[in-house]
């Protein structure tokens, strides 16, 4: 990859084709105007003005990845994947918080983060270094509140809320003009769209992710009631499929031989070999495969449906690896019969609307932010050329890819002592897997 640095000035990307988030233009240019893009123009008028060149590549908005929980070695992997924007939804809040500020003030090291801080959770909790206990609606009420004030910009609700709980914390939130993102366990989809959840994650509380997905829950007029409450209410899924086809597939010999794995920290990469999802019973772990399917169904049902659907990838749960996964996420779309636009659009424009960046991000358009991925070949027509990542620009800054394997590499020489990376080591090391059915088996996250 040939990586510039081009200067902070105008400057114009020439790519063979811009796909900018709805159509696709070939014999355009765009014009980059500090960290914002300045214009759309025909190639021929560009005049004298630096340009880089990008011959066979297609140029599309830079990715966003709207279900992350960051550790600080993640960061140079989801630029170098095309990974602009991430969310974390769930994550020691001072840690988020800073590294929030380090990749705002320098572009070149990461990508810019949203984040939620620990997630709410009710009287049990499941992973204490990143979730808040609750024992009543009035005690999550102020933790929405305490959130808020310190800066997060959503609320993630976890598996072990009351109905109470769960409309207390919207009640707060939606006053405070800030939105609410749900990981399901004992409330389902129905209730917690009528709550006013604004977006629910894995497909939780509409399928069942055992036995195959057979449940009341995948019940066909119970999912078409999912998806009408849904249309009615403005709901929108987060599926995760990337994280549920690694666990459910995780001895597959593909995986551990990646060459993607170069982004990811040896101690992570031991820690996924011991997970104990490799050591189920195996009945239990076809079965699982088979939920695969169910939630690809339900996916394209949703989004023909017309739901909103954004893409995320619970990164970095084993072979989710940071950026890439997103590729990963997309082309499971893809497999589940959404075309390779509409699969882009759910880690574009529609994430950027679910973060509050409509127009500004997820968009080639002018006053939009100038973060660009350029790709050789055409993810619109093959959603697998999304992986050849040639070129990156950043808030208006080309990603220098030397300058990220260095960063990668100085995180790798140190051991990660984060809330995520303890979190990832600490199911490894015992062996323990959930038990409780109303805990979704990819990774209670």
């Amino acid at each position: 990859m040939d990586f510039i640095n081009e200067t902070r000035g105008v400057w114009a990307v020439v790519p063979d084709a811009i796909w900018d988030g709805t159509k696709k233009f070939v014999q355009r240019a765009v014009i980059v105007e500090g960290d914002r893009i300045g214009g759309v123009v025909e190639t021929s008028k560009l005049g004298n003005i630096p340009r880089k060149e990008l011959p066979g590549c297609t140029l599309i908005p830079g990715l966003i990845d709207a279900h992350v929980h960051l550790s600080r070695w993640m960061l140079p992997a989801f630029l170098a994947a095309g990974v602009t924007t991430v969310r974390d939804v769930g994550n020691d809040l001072e840690w988020v918080l800073n590294q929030r500020k380090v990749t705002f003030q320098n572009p070149q090291i990461g990508p810019t983060i949203f984040c939620c801080g620990p997630a709410l959770d009710g009287a049990v909790v499941n992973w204490t270094r990143i979730s808040r206990r609750h024992q009543d609606g009035t005690d999550i009420a102020q933790s929405v509140q305490n959130l808020f004030d310190s800066g997060v910009d959503a609320i993630k609700l976890y598996v072990n809320l009351t109905k109470e709980q769960i409309a207390s914390a919207v009640s707060v939130a939606h006053r405070l003009k800030i939105s609410v993102l749900a990981h399901l366990g004992e409330v389902n989809a129905l209730d917690a769209s009528e709550l006013g959840v604004d977006e629910i994650e894995h497909l939780s509380g509409c399928i069942h992710h055992e036995h195959g997905g057979v449940s009341p829950y995948t019940d066909p007029a119970y999912l078409t009631r999912c998806i009408n409450t849904f249309l009615k209410n403005r709901t929108t899924m987060c599926p995760t499929l990337v994280v549920w086809d690694r666990l459910s597939r995780i001895n597959d010999a593909v995986f551990p031989n990646d060459k993607r794995l170069e982004w990811v920290h040896p101690t992570l990469k031991t820690a996924w070999t011991q997970f104990p999802h490799r050591f189920i019973d195996p009945k239990l772990r076809l079965s699982r495969q088979t939920s695969l399917i169910t939630m690809k169904n339900a996916l394209r049902e949703m989004w023909f449906s017309g739901c909103q659907i954004v893409a995320g990838t619970d990164t970095p749960w084993p072979y989710v690896i940071p950026g890439f996964g997103l590729h990963d996420e997309l082309a499971l779309a893809v497999d589940a019969g959404v075309s390779p636009p509409e699969a882009l659009r759910m880690a574009t424009l529609n994430a950027a609307a679910v973060l509050g960046l409509e127009g500004v991000a997820g968009v080639i358009t002018p006053g939009a932010v100038a973060d660009l991925v350029a790709v050789e070949g055409d993810p619109t027509e093959d959603i697998t050329d999304l992986s050849n990542v040639q070129w990156v620009s950043h808030r208006g800054e080309s990603v220098q890819r030397e300058k990220l394997v260095i960063q990668r590499e100085s995180e790798f020489e140190s051991e990660p002592n984060d809330a995520i990376t303890e979190l990832i080591l600490g199911v490894a090391r015992t062996q323990i897997l959930p038990t409780s059915p109303e805990i979704l088996f990819i990774g209670n996250q």
